[in-house]
């Protein structure tokens, strides 16, 4: 019933008005044309690598006849020169698109700075942009630059921890941005926000549920994001999936971490198109981590386009996940029983409509189900657990986006959001130790929790963004966002402002300045931990200032290209949070001994990130960068550093292309040894002067483990035979197989007080493989 309201609402949008954000450049277009933008992206996938501005390439430019231009790059120039286009060399290889010369359309176009200051910077199937403070900036990795980074699998969202600004353990996929915590990110796919994207829970969120090969584009927003984007208050990853043209192809792939099965292509004499993909997970890569652990896993994706008329598209997607973990074990009396169960589904509807030259009207409509089942039973010597954990989430969305050209240099959008949670709790546990340790807990080593209880919450937002080019150097964005939840019954307007100013041809400084705000959502209720009350709507401002700085190539060199920023993150009212002290990685990390609370009232995240990529030739490119920073919580009148700080790190990167065919990948990290805390046993006799022994902590995180680091390798091969390609990777992460330390297994031994120590290590040396055919 949800999914038949939630089509008849969108259709009777649809009637009214048109819909939101022109997401991705790939759209379908008619039998006899295509619009420019969705040529030059095929040429991207051909190896030519273009940047461009959707003020450039309008979507109203269609291409009837593709020229017989053999080069691409003549091929290129002759489908621009039909549009008052022209193409300019820019950094790395880039092909920049720029209108031509108005007064002699014979004339070559006027050089443009080289950190290409656009209006919006289409990120086209291969690019990447990274730490976007508006305007972008063209400092970025492509899609292959991206994909040969070393990671485990196929993993999108493991490579981005090589990047600044982001960090995470050897285990999980999810990452945190500059400090904050994980639930701070904002993850977009085609527009659509996933509540919950990560398979493996119990495992630390071992794997997101977004598959690689559906991606075409992804912008990762690390601070000073625009007004468009609220409700999270650390980062934004914007992704965009694959919008096929032409022939049906398909994909096979098997690898450590997964299978996948998936293609695309046209239909209806190019009128529509689709895109499918659906993985399984295989558990090479989880038994390695976690012995005899046996979860299971599987995603799945459909996207479906299709071109009403000539400016207007409608567009449905679909994204579906499940896990389950059943594991008993029993040795010497002791039970440890986990039965888990996670399903998710995605349904979104889109309709885009662009009006005249200069308007593009987005309106969406979307349902989300999850639900989640954790069953465990634990009897130990000195522990006992039966966990119980039953929860549902249906949401309800509706969002609109305009898009409005004034003129060349001034552009305005802006746009609405409602969403409407029901969120169903049904949680029951009850734990006894008999080990000092548990006395550290925020609550009673022994006792039972229990909590039945439903939440509806609704979300109202509007957003205003103006970008104006003030002169031909300096641009600015003014933004204005208003947020109501209900739940707490809190409105909020945040204003933002972004700056971008060309010093030279060569250089660019951006400035961004905004007040972020994040209410915790029904669903996101720490039941677990005993809170059964929601917080207020968390504060916070940032403050971000950059310099992008090109150096011209020499010899055979590349261009350099340099990026440093200065940030500041302040949290005003930040929410109070549980952390386990010592071990890093739990199943059920509520139900340990050393769970605490950090209840802090006020955070600040502050540093300065430096990145350098440079190359030699065509076939060697590198980059690295450097991270100082300090993350930290105000407790009790004292500032003391999360769990996650890291004052300093730095990864390098080596990128070979041997042959045509043959890659290789290098990357090191370092970082300091992350903090913790230190602890030692008192003896505090009873009545009867028999000894107590208890745990007694020093300064919570005022020590840290030792420094962090690693090498890793990646090498692939391509074949080609006909219409069909053969790639394979070999992926080996910590190459010499560094013993870094990520916390301790602790026991105090009641009758004797001793303290018992064990390093837990992050994984050793872990190779991955996989194969993939496309034909």
């Amino acid at each position: 019933m949800r999914h038949r309201l939630v089509l008849a609402v969108l259709m009777a949008l649809v009637g009214c008005v048109g819909p939101v954000r022109a997401q991705d450049p790939d759209r379908p277009t008619g039998p006899a044309e295509r619009t420019l933008e969705q040529v030059l992206l095929d040429l991207e996938t051909r190896g030519l690598r273009i940047v461009f501005s959707r003020h450039v390439v309008r979507p109203e430019m269609m291409v009837e006849e593709v020229p017989a231009a053999g080069n691409l790059r003549t091929l290129l120039e002759e489908l621009l020169a039909a549009h008052g286009l022209a193409a300019i060399d820019g950094p790395d290889g880039v092909v920049v698109v720029v209108p031509a010369t108005a007064d002699d359309p014979e004339a070559e176009p006027e050089p443009a700075p080289t950190p290409v200051i656009v209006d919006e910077v289409v990120v086209t199937p291969s690019r990447m942009t990274l730490l976007r403070t508006e305007p972008t900036s063209r400092l970025g990795l492509s899609r292959d630059e991206i994909l040969a980074l070393p990671h485990l699998g196929e993993d999108f969202f493991r490579a981005l921890t090589l990047l600044p600004g982001t960090l995470s353990n050897d285990v999980t996929a999810e990452f945190h941005v500059r400090g904050g915590r994980r639930d701070e990110t904002q993850i977009l796919l085609d527009g659509q926000e996933l509540y919950d994207a990560y398979h493996l829970k119990e495992q630390d969120n071992a794997v997101s549920v977004v598959a690689t090969a559906t991606l075409s584009s992804a912008e990762l927003t690390t601070g000073g994001f625009s007004a468009e984007y609220g409700d999270r208050m650390g980062g934004v990853l914007d992704m965009t999936t694959i919008t096929p043209g032409g022939k049906p192809r398909y994909r096979i792939g098997l690898g450590s971490v997964s299978a996948r099965l998936g293609g695309g292509g046209h239909f209806d004499e190019d009128r529509g198109s689709w895109l499918a993909g659906l993985r399984r997970g295989t558990t090479d890569y989880v038994a390695r981590l976690l012995g005899d652990e046996d979860p299971r896993f599987w995603d799945g994706y459909v996207k479906l386009d299709y071109r009403l008329g000539g400016r207007s598209i409608l567009r449905l997607n679909a994204l579906g996940s499940g896990d389950e973990l059943d594991f008993e074990k029993r040795v010497d009396g002791e039970i440890n029983r986990l039965l888990t169960e996670y399903d998710s589904t995605y349904l979104w509807l889109t309709h885009q409509q662009v009006i005249g030259s200069d308007l593009v009207i987005d309106t969406a409509v979307s349902t989300t189900s999850i639900e989640r089942d954790r069953r465990a039973l634990e009897l130990e010597d000195d522990v006992s657990f039966e966990l119980r954990d039953l929860r549902d989430l249906d949401v309800l969305g509706l969002r609109q986006d305009w898009r409005l050209r004034l003129d060349r240099g001034h552009h305005m959008t802006w746009g609405w959001r409602w969403r409407d949670f029901d969120t169903a709790y049904d949680y029951r546990s009850t734990r006894a130790f008999d080990n000092p340790l548990a006395l550290i807990r925020h609550d009673s080593p022994e006792g039972t929790n229990e909590f039945q209880e439903r939440f509806e919450e609704h979300q109202e937002s509007a957003y205003l963004t103006d970008r104006l080019q003030l002169s031909n150097r300096l641009t600015a964005e003014l933004g204005l966002r208003f947020d109501r939840h209900s739940q707490t019954d809190e409105s909020h307007l945040t204003p933002r402002l972004n700056l971008a100013w060309a010093l030279d041809e060569y250089s660019v400084v951006r400035l961004a300045w905004g007040r972020y705000h994040q209410s915790q959502r029904p669903y996101e209720l720490q039941v677990e931990d005993g809170d059964t009350s929601f917080q207020p709507v968390e504060r916070s401002e940032h403050r971000v200032l950059g310099l992008e700085r090109l150096a011209p190539g020499v010899g055979r060199r590349s261009p350099t290209s340099i990026r440093v920023e200065l940030y500041q993150r302040l949290v005003k009212n930040p929410r109070r949070r549980y952390e386990n002290l010592y071990e890093p990685i739990n199943s059920f990390p509520e139900l340990e001994p050393d769970r605490v609370a950090v209840v802090a009232d006020r955070a600040r995240a502050e540093g300065v990130e430096i990145f350098v990529r440079g190359g030699w030739g065509e076939r060697i490119t590198w980059w690295a960068n450097y991270t100082w920073s300090a993350t930290e919580d105000r407790v009790d009148g004292r500032w003391q550093p999360r769990l996650f700080d890291q004052p300093h790190s730095l990864n390098l990167d080596f990128d070979w292309r041997v042959t045509d065919r043959w890659r290789v990948n290098v990357a090191w990290r370092y970082h300091t040894g992350w903090p913790t805390t230190s602890i030692g046993v008192a003896n505090d006799p009873d009545e009867t002067g028999e000894p107590v022994f208890a745990p007694v902590l020093g300064p919570v995180n005022g020590e840290r483990l030792p420094d962090y680091h690693r090498l890793d390798l990646r090498a692939s091969r391509r074949w080609t035979l006909g219409a069909t390609e053969l790639s394979f990777y070999l992926d080996v992460q910590n190459l010499y197989d560094r013993e870094n330390p990520g916390g301790f297994d602790i026991q105090i031994d009641p009758d004797e007080g001793t303290l018992e120590s064990d390093t837990e290590a992050w994984p050793g040396l872990l190779p991955s493989l996989g194969v993939t055919v496309e034909f």
